[in-house]
């Protein structure tokens, strides 16, 4: 099972390598919107105007008592949710990047590869009886909200259990009437039987960084590597935005220091395999579905 948070953790990996972060651990459970959170380890490093993260939580620092490893926050930075903290969830102090970041980033990614640039859907289908007197199924409310077309239709011969007869692309279309989506057929469909409708549907936005990318958001196990390359490539360009501000030029720049720009080639690597893989993904969605498809 591919999580949120394990495309979180691969995309820190592939921006950062081997790179540690300084952690904490959370040393006393917190509710929502705390205002002070009690750490695990010694607090003494950690200083006013610092952020911390600590799941999709952002802190932000205004003090600390070392005695209690108690440190007292800001919470809901960078519009971060607000959750309760458990004993021993990491936290990641002056993060290069937070988890709330990245996750949003991901959730972009996954939305992104519906787009109709990139082309890539999950498959799903609905099956009802035949309405031999219209010929008119309405497509439910949860399926016509992430509907982009339709893939095959097709209805189980009379008598049987497991023959389907698929009906042509050209016998079939999709009406919206009064905000209701329907598909209309062209041509009779005996009664007594079944017809089923099998269609692309957009992917879905995580909530969690426990949400299975898999059962909540509809991708693929062999998509599960696309949305942390696309992360990446943004992350990129974003740190070298960053490096380039007007703010930063106080700092020293040396002949051994990385060579501006490097950031943003990393991130074009990054698109380059990204688009890549998004390919490779929709050729094998048409060698799934190759018998009738639709838009």
């Amino acid at each position: 099972m591919t999580t949120i948070k394990d495309m979180v953790a691969e995309t820190r990996r592939m921006a950062y390598g081997s790179m540690s972060e300084q952690l904490n651990l959370i040393g006393a459970a917190a509710a929502a919107g705390a205002t002070s959170i009690v750490l695990d380890m010694d607090v003494t490093g950690i200083t006013p105007g610092m952020l911390l993260s600590t799941g999709l939580n952002v802190f932000y620092v205004r003090g600390t008592e070392p005695s209690t490893k108690t440190v007292f926050v800001i919470p809901g930075i960078d519009n971060a949710p607000t959750a309760a903290v458990a004993v021993n969830d990491f936290v990641y102090i002056k993060p290069k990047v937070t988890d709330w970041y990245l996750f949003e980033l991901i959730n972009t990614e996954i939305i992104r590869l519906s787009s109709p640039e990139n082309g890539l859907y999950r498959i799903d289908s609905w099956t009802v009886d035949v309405d031999a007197t219209y010929q008119t199924y309405e497509i439910p409310t949860a399926d016509a909200a992430s509907l982009i077309g339709v893939l095959r239709v097709r209805y189980r011969m009379p008598g049987t259990t497991d023959v389907w007869i698929d009906v042509s692309a050209k016998s079939y279309t999709v009406q919206m009437n009064d905000g209701v989506s329907r598909i209309r057929l062209l041509r009779n469909i005996p009664s007594g039987t079944e017809i089923n409708f099998q269609y692309k549907a957009s992917f879905v936005r995580g909530t969690s960084l426990s949400d299975n990318a898999a059962t909540v958001c509809g991708l693929s196990d062999t998509m599960m590597d696309i949305p942390a390359l696309g992360a990446l490539g943004t992350l990129m360009r974003t740190t070298e935005s960053r490096r380039n501000q007007v703010q930063q030029q106080g700092d020293a720049r040396t002949a051994a220091e990385v060579s501006s720009g490097r950031n943003l080639t990393s991130g074009q690597i990054s698109d380059r395999d990204y688009k890549t893989r998004v390919q490779e993904e929709y050729i094998r969605l048409v060698q799934r579905v190759p018998i009738m498809r639709s838009i």
